[in-house]
């Protein structure tokens, strides 16, 4: 019973495995051809029956098909309609093609196929061994290409992104296979990169601050500093779009991958020794190049250029805010270095300073404290600027500031300013001198105080009487102004006469002229201290001592009587 259960056991598995072993549907099997008819092609594969073929199947064959002869065949049916195997001779092609792309996709590697053309889709058609593919357009390259027809026809290797076989679609990319080339080629490439490193490479892009240069699977970036020794202020001056030119590794960051790139780096600098080729405080000829808001550029050789900057382009003030429409670019102009930096490549220069000092000139004509006369050129909020009127009776061209607060010293600096108009004549004082800020001061108010002082101290060293015009009536006294100088000046009410009954304020009326004695000058409140009692008694001892003495016997009247007569008369 054993031996019974062991041989049928056998047998399934014997029918298993024979049925394991026989042709599938949808497969690929090795076959015979036994037999070749007008219409058809009979093929051995090991089932009951031989399959048939559609002679037109091999109307392509490279040679003629004979009796014997073994083929590949893929078995659509096992049993048609009339009961006969059905095999394909085409499509064992097919479906080897479509294995192919299915392995290239679960395998995650590339396939062979030719774009021959272009479709509606916005994209190509690629032929993978007679299966047609769909390359979106995005997925041509890792940039744009202008004219897709070159790669037409040409056979070449696409990445498989999708595959949906009973719809029949398969998309691939061109791009991927690029990139993963490009990776590992720019990988490659990044084990080489260090700095002093030369490259030939192709200009890819162009900005304001640069370009990027393709290095072949690298792109690196030529900032606009390094494209040339000379200054420019845009990269199209030097640089066109697809140029090759050839740059060395400035800089190289291993761990984000950037690269920095030079041109001018590969060839001299211009700026080498540059303090042996041209000598502060010396003259050179220059050609201007550039009108800026900061100055005038000059180029004093090839690729050395220096800035006059505004305050260095001329001496006068008026010559600076016009410098657009006096110097010209192209025009020659003589400059003196004024600083050379061979580190940041900077060079300073004047041309102001070729020509000699004025304010220099200016102040040793007049030098501090000396007066002089000017005429007002400009009002400002804060002063007057003025022109010097020369010896010659000429006008300097000079901008002289009178500030507001050295205008007089009794009203408000912006109400002083409010009586000057342009044109009108002052006079007045050098206050001080700032050669290096090339600033001058002229004092209005110095100027009359000076003068006033010589009028005080003539006032109180003659001891002469003087005529006043009374201003004010104060609680202590009279305010006046003195005839003789436009002098301010206190009379005291103590100092209104030498006689009590006549100090009474009463007595005085605005606009009145009154004689007086100069006693003193208050510096801080700059007024000049005046009596009448002073002027009285003064007056009185040179009459005693001329026209007689109280000691004689004569009465004052007596005395006084001539003296007044006599002071009538002249």
């Amino acid at each position: 019973m054993n031996n019974t259960i062991s041989e049928k056991d056998t047998f399934i598995s014997l029918l298993e495995a024979n049925v394991r072993m026989m042709p599938k549907e949808r497969s690929i099997v090795a076959g015979k051809i036994v037999q070749i008819l007008d219409e058809f092609v009979f093929v051995e594969v090991g089932l009951k029956s031989e399959g048939r073929i559609s002679k037109t199947e091999f109307k392509n064959c490279s040679n003629e098909i004979e009796i014997g002869q073994e083929i590949k065949v893929y078995i659509e049916k096992l049993e048609d309609r009339s009961g006969a195997v059905k095999l394909s001779y085409e499509k064992v092609a097919l479906e080897l093609a479509w294995q192919k792309c299915e392995n290239s996709q679960s395998n995650n590697s590339n396939v062979e196929g030719v774009i021959i053309g272009k479709v509606n889709k916005g994209g190509f058609a690629v032929n993978i061994d007679n299966i047609l593919a769909f390359l979106p357009g995005s997925q041509l390259d890792i940039r744009q290409v202008k004219d897709p027809t070159t790669m037409y026809r040409i056979k070449q290797e696409f990445r498989v992104l999708k595959l949906d076989r009973p719809q029949g679609n398969i998309v691939v990319s061109r791009r991927a296979v690029i990139e993963e080339s490009r990776k590992e080629a720019r990988n490659n490439l990044l084990s080489d990169i260090k700095e002093g490193v030369i490259f030939e490479g192709i200009v890819k892009n162009i900005t304001h601050y640069g370009a990027f240069v393709d290095l072949g699977d690298i792109d690196g970036l030529l900032h606009i500093t390094d494209i040339c020794w000379d200054k420019i202020t845009h990269p199209t001056e030097k640089l066109t779009l697809g140029e090759k030119i050839k740059v060395v590794v400035t800089r190289f960051n291993a761990e984000t991958q950037r690269v920095s790139l030079g041109m001018k780096q590969l060839l001299e600098n211009p700026w080498k020794d540059m303090d042996q080729k041209f000598l502060v405080g010396q003259k050179y000829q220059g050609l201007i190049k550039e009108l800026s808001d900061h100055g005038i550029i000059v180029e004093l050789a090839p690729n050395i250029r220096g800035l006059v900057y505004l305050n260095e382009i001329s001496w006068q003030r008026k010559d600076v805010n016009d410098f657009r429409n006096i110097f010209q670019i192209e025009d020659t102009c003589e400059v003196m270095v004024l600083s050379i930096d061979t580190v940041k490549h900077r060079l300073s220069l004047s041309i102001k300073k070729c020509v000699e000092n004025p304010w220099n000139s200016l102040l040793e004509q007049y030098p501090v404290n000396t007066e002089v006369k000017a005429t007002v050129n400009t009002i400002l909020d804060f002063g007057l600027l003025v022109n010097v009127i020369n010896s010659d009776n000429t006008l300097n061209e000079l901008s002289v500031l009178v500030p507001a607060i050295e205008i007089n010293w009794e009203e408000n600096p912006k109400e002083a300013l409010k009586s000057f108009k342009v044109g009108d004549e002052i006079n007045g004082i050098i206050l001080d001198a700032n050669l290096e800020k090339e600033k001058i001061k002229i004092s209005i108010k110095r100027l009359e105080e000076k003068k006033s002082r010589k009028t005080i101290a003539r006032f109180i060293q003659s001891g002469t009487p003087i005529t006043c015009t009374i201003l004010k009536t104060i609680t202590n006294g009279l305010l006046v102004n003195t005839i003789d100088g436009n002098i301010k000046g206190l009379i005291k009410k103590y100092d209104l006469s030498m006689h009590a009954d006549q100090q009474s304020l009463d007595r005085f009326t605005i606009g009145d002229r009154i004689d007086a004695k100069a006693i003193s000058f208050n510096k801080i409140d700059k007024i000049l201290n005046l009596s009448v009692r002073a002027l009285e008694i003064s007056d009185e001892k040179r009459a005693i001592a001329r026209f007689g003495s109280s000691s004689s016997g004569a009465s004052l009247g007596d005395i006084l009587g001539p003296a007044m007569e006599e002071y009538n008369n002249k």
